[in-house]
């Protein structure tokens, strides 16, 4: 948990040169077995740095994480007009962050990235939802379809290697959205 002022920029490069550090060290050592003194002795910051901006190591991958749906969030101009169009600049996005969503997920860390994914299109992609939606009931059962498809398809992207390019996977989901993978088959 973030304990300081958002706006302070020594703050912002304080907790922006820890997520550099631990994403460094995850890339070769477990969270488990990465303590608060590798991640500020490799950012070269102070152990008082560290918890003047967070609680606990899991805290700077969700600063982080949280940093990137809102550079995702503030890219889109507006929002794309089919649901069809959001999956394209979606996995765009993400697969320009390969490497932190391996960190995230290969240490077991994919819960923090589907809480913001589920706050993603139960606000600001809301409207997809709503569009197809045939009463308000059914309306958070969409979103958090939405939301649980995109995740699990990065979440499978990644343990495939991220072997299929991007417009792949956004054929995927739009054929598992429309149920063509389902067409003729029996269920």
């Amino acid at each position: 948990m973030i304990n300081k002022n958002a706006t302070n920029p020594a703050a912002l490069r304080s907790r922006k040169a820890l997520a550099t550090a631990l994403v460094s060290l995850l890339l070769n050592h477990p969270l488990k077995d990465i303590k608060i003194e590798d991640i500020t002795r490799t950012a070269g910051l102070s152990r008082q740095t560290f918890y003047t901006n967070f609680s606990q190591k899991e805290d700077i991958l969700e600063h982080a994480l949280n940093e990137l749906f809102l550079m995702f969030t503030g890219s889109l101009q507006s929002l794309p007009e089919t649901i069809n169009k959001m999956l394209a600049v979606y996995f765009e996005f993400w697969s320009g962050h390969k490497k932190f969503l391996s960190v995230l997920f290969d240490n077991q860390l994919s819960y923090i990235f589907a809480a913001n994914n589920m706050y993603l299109f139960k606000n600001e992609f809301s409207f997809y939802a709503k569009n197809v939606s045939n009463s308000q009931e059914e309306l958070p059962y969409l979103e958090n379809y939405l939301a649980g498809l995109t995740f699990h398809m990065l979440r499978t992207w990644q343990q495939n290697d991220w072997n299929e390019d991007t417009e792949m996977i956004v054929q995927i989901a739009c054929r598992l959205l429309k149920g063509d993978i389902f067409n003729g088959k029996e269920l």
